[in-house]
């Protein structure tokens, strides 16, 4: 039987559509509880379906395919693959493998019903069978994976994405990490990667969620999932057939069975943590954390688990490290160049590309940072998924702001204010950081003791003071002695109202404690003492806490602030004579309107050195279509391949590979 679409989008049976296949799903059932008076009509949406012919995808335990009903709508159908026979495996075998196969195509609907619903996540609407096969219908996604995300958008010829882009995907896939926790008892997928997390484009385009800065993400594939919480010990479980993860981007806990209390360890949140991270570093460095077709020194290749486990995963290097390739990554990210042109704007003289490529790597760092940490070979060191997506969140929030700071060699904002990633500043020189604390310790002990002296040598001689009209004689107080003493750092440490780190707030430290000190020594001059000596002891007690309060906060704007940004770039430039080493003015944006639909767009003209127009160009032509084994990532999962298909290409492996991450998926 065929169809055609009518006037209203509906599929009608007269007539022939060409490229769709009749489909009868038998058996069918609701994931939800329906009235008997609403089950007819909720069934009949699903029964007869129409399969569009070339779209199926391979996905975990079965093939997806577009499919619509006969009120139009999209739907997604997936059918389990079934193992084949294998030469010389026995009847009783096969059937075994079978069993295992729809048991675990089972368990992924259930895991899947768990989440539907959830933002984020396809809407589950029934299972029954075709021509016998188990099936899975749900939602149809119309967008593209993160696979070819990362090609649209790299900026650089390596494949990497703006940090600030990255960011912002990371923060809403953590997001839907987070998400899953809202499962009563909690729910891990597995086998988060690029192929298994989708861009939703059929309310806006990806240019335009890069615009917005808001990206509509969709995780699927639940054939690895599982609930942190087991209601009960499932066929898969126990014989771990069809678990899999994607090992470039898996846990070490998901790439060995060899592990003490590996039940538990793979049903933690954790595991997604991870797996989220390396996905978010391949779009902001243009490779996954580790190599894993390295090889030992004996020549034997070097298992995944091993890898993983004996190092941590290697510094993020990002699209600005590079001075040479700065202007041609600005040039494709508008966002970024504006923030530049800005930061450039604040400053007394043109500043040289590679102190803007130091500049803005060590905006960068901050990325790496959350990164490195969900990246924790144990579980137990790994943040959740609430706190990286924050992280990534202030990231994306303060970045611009922080281009500008770190231009002008100012602090930075910190990525989550007392959190993991608390201080870059801290973290960018531990060294430093330690030096700081000691210095500002001993100044703290050195006034504490000078005042405790000075409060002991003085306490109870005998002085006078007759000061403009004022007149007084008698024992000098021990505990006046020690406050007067303190009170001159105690005014420059308030003074700085929390600005410890910047100029204004030491000048205003500063200032605040030579005014003080200054009035209380007129007032230690007007004084007279039986003991002459005792004068000098005060002055020079005046004199000591005083310089003890200043090293506080010359300390904390010194070495946490001053010299750490002079280390890291000795001087802002006074000026360049090489023309082609300074970093050329970015044009302020304009609008343009996109041809075909009018819409306002941010283009940039920063030109490079060389004279082209570097913004011209769109992506180089081998990151367009890359020559890579992105399509063929290897897995670490047990499986049967079907239709010839090896287990290490299986993913969305099809009737049409060529163009597996171009079309539309579903979960």
């Amino acid at each position: 039987m065929s169809g055609h679409l009518d006037k209203g989008g509906v599929l009608a049976s007269s007539g022939a559509v060409q490229g769709m296949r009749l489909v009868r799903v038998a058996d069918f059932s609701a994931p939800l509880s329906l009235s008997d008076a609403d089950r007819p009509s909720y069934v009949r949406r699903f029964v007869t379906l129409f399969v569009s012919q070339g779209q199926a995808h391979r996905g975990g335990t079965g093939r997806v395919e577009h499919a619509r009903n006969a009120q139009g709508e999209h739907l997604a159908l997936k059918l389990l693959s079934l193992p084949h026979r294998r030469d010389g495996e026995t009847e009783d075998d096969h059937e075994r493998r079978m069993r295992a196969s729809r048991s675990a195509f089972e368990r992924e609907y259930e895991c899947h019903i768990l989440l539907s619903g959830l933002k984020g996540f396809p809407r589950l609407y029934g299972r029954g069978t075709v021509d016998g096969v188990p099936c899975i219908v749900m939602e149809w996604v119309e967008g593209i994976t993160l696979d070819r995300v990362r090609r649209q958008l790299a900026v650089d010829g390596c494949g990497r994405v703006s940090p600030l882009v990255a960011a912002r995907l990371g923060r809403d896939l953590f997001d839907l990490v987070a998400r899953m926790g809202y499962v009563e008892g909690g729910f891990v997928h597995r086998d988060i990667s690029p192929r298994n997390v989708m861009v939703r484009t059929s309310r806006l385009s990806l240019e335009q969620q890069v615009d917005e800065g808001v990206f509509d993400l969709y995780l699927i594939d639940f054939g690895s999932s599982a609930e942190s919480e087991l209601r009960s010990t499932s066929f898969t479980s126990e014989n771990a057939v069809f678990r899999g993860a994607t090992a470039d981007f898996a846990p070490p806990e998901m790439l060995s069975d060899d592990i003490p209390g590996l039940a538990e360890l793979r049903k933690s949140p954790a595991i997604d943590a991870y797996a989220a991270a390396s996905v978010v570093y391949q779009l902001a460095c243009g490779r996954v954390p580790y190599d894993l077709h390295a090889v030992g020194e004996d020549g034997a290749p070097v298992s995944p688990y091993r890898a993983k486990m004996a190092a941590p995963a290697p510094a993020a290097v990002m699209a600005h490290a590079r001075a040479d390739e700065l202007l041609e990554a600005l040039a494709r990210e508008p966002e970024v160049a504006v923030a530049v042109q800005h930061a450039q704007d604040k400053l007394s003289a043109p500043m040289g590309v590679s102190e803007a490529a130091e500049a803005l790597s060590f905006v960068d760092e901050q990325l790496g940072i959350v990164l490195g940490d969900c990246l924790a070979r144990g579980q137990s060191d790994r943040p959740d998924a609430a706190a990286v997506r924050d992280a990534l969140s202030s990231f994306s929030i303060h970045y611009a702001d922080n281009v500008e700071r770190s231009f002008c060699g100012r602090p930075l904002v910190p990525c989550v204010p007392g959190g993991f990633a608390a201080s870059a500043l801290d973290v960018a020189d531990s060294t430093l950081a330690h030096v700081r604390m000691a210095c500002k310790g001993v100044a703290a002990a050195a006034l504490a003791g000078v005042a405790v002296s000075a409060a002991v040598l003085a306490n109870g001689a005998q002085a006078s003071l007759d000061a403009v009209g004022f007149a007084w004689s008698g024992g000098v107080p021990g505990a006046a002695v020690a406050v007067a003493a303190l009170f001159p750092a105690l005014v420059g440490l308030s003074l700085r109202f929390g600005g410890s780190r910047t100029i204004a707030g030491f000048l205003r430290g500063t200032a605040g404690l030579a005014v003080t000190f200054a009035a209380l020594w007129q007032v230690l001059a007007d004084m007279r003492f039986e003991a002459a000596a005792q004068q000098h002891l005060l002055s020079m007690a005046l004199v000591a806490a005083a310089a003890a309060g200043w090293c506080i906060m010359v300390a904390d704007f010194a070495l946490n602030a001053a010299l750490p940004q002079m280390i890291r770039r000795r001087a802002l430039p006074s000026g360049v004579s090489d023309d082609s080493a300074v970093l050329p003015s970015v044009a302020a944006p304009v609008l343009a309107s996109e041809a075909g639909n009018g819409e306002a767009r941010q283009v940039c003209s920063l030109r490079a050195a060389d004279g082209r127009n570097a913004g011209e160009p769109g992506v180089s032509a081998d990151v367009q279509n890359p020559d890579r084994d992105d399509d063929s990532q290897p897995e670490y999962e047990i499986d049967d391949p079907a239709g010839g298909v090896s287990s290490a290409k299986a993913r969305f492996a099809g009737g049409s590979e060529a163009a597996d991450d171009d079309m539309s998926e579903g979960a």
